[in-house]
This record gives C-alpha cells, structure tokens and sequence, in this order.
C-alpha cells in the first residue's frame, strides 16, 4: 500500500498514570538515545490520507445522540481495561483492545471472554513499533494490525493475533519471540483488513464522519495528546457521566497517546456539543474502570484513527462421541476413557469432562480437530456416574453435550444399595432400564 503522505505523529506512550516527572523521564530517555528529534514530532496540519483508507461507509447515516459499545441492545462489546505497565505500548493494547471488540461484533457474540497477546505483537513483531523499533517507545496500532496480518517475514510467517495465555504481557519489548508456547499457530484469530487515517482537526463534519465508523462498524483506535491534567483528572474523576473539558490551549502540538474509541454522548449544555466515550490502558483505578469521557476536539482527540476488520465464519464443533471406556469397576482404581469430537473449521478444540460426581474441572486442552484424547479417572465412592463430554473451539464456541456413558462403581448384584441406586435412576432416567439390560447381557 503506497504512502500518499507520511504523517509524522509521535506515539510516545506513557507508561501508567504518573505525574509529569514520568513524562519527563521518558524525555530523558529519548534523548540519551539520540532520539530527540522523535519525541519532538509536530502533527502537519494537513488532511491527506495515511495508509489503506477504507472508512467501510458507503450511505449517510442517521446517527443517535449517544451511542457506546460499552452498553448496546443491553450487552458489553468491550473487553476489559488491562494496564500497559512500565512500557510505552499503548499503540499496541489500543490495537489488541479494538481489535478484540471487532471479533465480538462480528460474531455476535458479546460473552466472548477474548483477551488476545500484547507481548506477541511487542517480541514477535518488531516491524510493528515505531521507525527505530523500540517498542517500549512507541508504535501506531495500524502497523500492530498490519503486521499482525502479514504472514510473510516481518509478521512471523503468520496471519493473526493469539490469546494472551500462549504469551503473557510482560512491558518488556525485549522478551524472545520463542518464549511463546508451543502451539501457537494452532490458536491464530486472523485479521482480515486494516487501516489508518489523518481525519483533521474537530468540525461537525468530522465528527460525524468519526462516528458513522464507530456506529457502522465498530471501536476504532485513535490518537490523543494527552496533559498532566487529564492524568491527574482520571485519578480523581472516576464516574461514568465525568468528563474532561476542552483546555484553551493544548499541552502541546503532537499525539502521544493511543486509546480505544468506542462511542460518543451529544450534549448541548457542554461547550463543544458533548464527549466521545474513551477506553484506555491505564488500569481499571484510573477513569472508570479504565474508561474515561472527553469532550469533543479536546487534546487532538479523533484527528488520527486507525480500524481493524475481521471476517467472522466460524462454526460450533459438532456434538463430540459417547465416551468410550469401563462401564463396571471398583472405586479407587484408575480406569482409562477415550473422547472425540471434530470441528468443521478444524480449529483446535478444548475438552470439557463431566465425572457426574459434582466435581468442576477445568478446560482441557488444546487438541486436533478429530483426535481421540484419553484420560484417566478413579472414583471414591461407590455409587452410578453419567459421564458427559463437550467441546469448545479457541474463538469459543460450544458444542452440546455427548450422550451419557453409565459407569457403576463398583457392579453391586448382591449389595442393598445398588438397589436404592437403581430405583431412583429408573425414576430420573426412562432410558436407565434398556441400557443397564444391555450391560448384564
């Protein structure tokens, strides 16, 4: 993608919500690197486009007066606030942040539990920071997206973003890509699309424009010029309905922060006409939860933006066997079962077990789609055990449960209690008589 104009916008993250003295240690910092120059970027005042413009709007749009993904149709499409650490990644957890929303919506499913790697996108991908590639120092979140997406060297031969548990966020850009777990390529969420966009200072029409993505497609990152005011602002103001006031003069003249923006609140009573609704990566003490409130064109806020597209077609893997395995034993003795299941995207599949003795373990796995796993079990007591088997992909879907396997523990003919037993099954199970008649043929 040709570069019609490069705009030189500084994304000096900050590492957490500190006084000004962390600001300026981070100054210090560049300049000991002789990086001055690229702390002290100035934002052009031109409107050209940046990379991949693909605003994803064909019509005008009438829009609502207030709209957040933080609370539409009664559901939550965000994820929650995580904290960048000692790190200058905020580039890099507003393009996680975004990106994990994206999946939700296009999966129409807000209960996804997504928490994607930070890390990966810091160690694996260092194309993905800034020009002088120091990670900790900065990045824009459309190089994140974008190298996320390349699955040629620069993006590590791979097309995708991976779930944080294959590698924990660390603030620390100099952690080895190998220290990934071994099955990453097997939990890959491809990204299908990306783009960035210099939008232009705060006007009506921009406004709109900036909204009508939000509405029609979903969270977008964007960059912001954050002051020791607003810092010092969402420690104290941490209600949903604060939010912070245009100043008459900005801190200064470049972005320095990336954030997630995730809807907007119209207001006439408020100077500019109203907020946009903002997701940060300060922790959940700052703001509310991590979130925070701005009023319109306040600190450079929506001039730059950067999307993220994802192309949702999975399906729920298929209802897994009936387990497979002894059906008459003793307690504490160890018997072997067999489980399998596919998956018609042949998505890694984790492993759900229910022992029918109350006990709650936890997903196993991952394993190949149409793989038999086994697994052992001992029970402590004597008694009849249904187990039951479901499986989920790594984008989370489920199936429905296995059949039943009917497990007595141990094979009680002449014992009073298997009696006890076999009544009540006959009275919660019609099926329980037909097939404890197959057992003792």
């Amino acid at each position: 993608m040709k570069i019609k104009t490069i705009i030189l916008i500084s994304i000096l993250l900050f590492t957490t919500v500190q006084p000004l003295s962390a600001i300026n240690s981070y100054n210090n910092q560049i300049k000991k690197n002789n990086l001055t120059s690229f702390y002290t970027m100035e934002i052009p005042l031109t409107k050209e486009l940046v990379h991949n413009v693909n605003p994803l709007i064909t019509n005008s749009i009438s829009l609502p007066p207030s709209f957040s993904w933080k609370n539409y149709q009664g559901s939550d499409w965000t994820t929650p606030v995580k904290h960048q650490g000692n790190c200058g990644s905020c580039w890099d957890f507003a393009a996680i942040g975004t990106l994990e929303s994206i999946i939700k919506i296009r999966e129409n499913r807000p209960e996804i539990e997504l928490d994607l790697s930070e890390q990966y996108v810091l160690s694996c991908l260092p194309a993905a920071a800034n020009n002088y590639g120091l990670g900790c120092l900065g990045g824009t979140p459309y190089k994140a997206f974008y190298y996320m997406m390349n699955d040629g060297v620069e993006g590590n031969y791979a097309n995708g973003a991976i779930p944080e548990s294959c590698f924990p966020y660390q603030a620390d850009d100099q952690i080895p890509c190998d220290d990934k777990s071994e099955d990453w390529t097997n939990q890959l969420i491809p990204i299908a699309d990306c783009g960035e966009q210099w939008v232009g200072f705060d006007t009506e029409q921009n406004r709109n424009y900036v909204k009508s993505i939000i509405y029609e497609n979903g969270p977008i990152a964007t960059g912001i010029n954050v002051s020791n005011e607003l810092i010092q602002w969402g420690n104290w103001f941490n209600n949903e309905n604060d939010y912070f006031k245009d100043p008459d003069m900005p801190w200064g003249n470049r972005l320095n922060h990336i954030i997630v923006l995730i809807g907007w609140h119209d207001d006439d009573q408020i100077q500019n006409g109203g907020y946009w609704i903002c997701k940060n990566s300060w922790g959940t003490d700052w703001g509310y939860d991590g979130f925070f409130n701005i009023e319109y064109g306040a600190l450079f806020t929506a001039t730059y933006i950067s999307w993220v597209d994802y192309i949702a077609n999975n399906s729920r893997p298929m209802k897994p066997e009936k387990p497979i395995g002894e059906q008459q034993g003793s307690v504490n003795e160890e018997y072997i079962y067999s489980f399998v299941s596919t998956d018609p995207d042949n998505d890694m599949l984790f492993y759900f077990v229910d022992w029918g003795n109350g006990n709650i373990y936890d997903w196993m796995g991952t394993y190949e789609s149409g793989k038999e796993i086994l697994v052992t079990h001992e029970w402590i007591k004597k008694g009849f055990y249904n187990i039951k088997v479901k499986v989920k992909d790594i984008h989370g879907y489920e199936s429905e449960w296995s059949d039943d396997l009917i497990v007595s523990m141990p094979h009680m003919k002449n014992d009073i209690p298997f009696f006890f037993s076999l009544l009540f099954k006959l009275q919660s199970s019609p099926n329980f008589l037909k097939e404890l008649f197959f057992q003792f043929l």
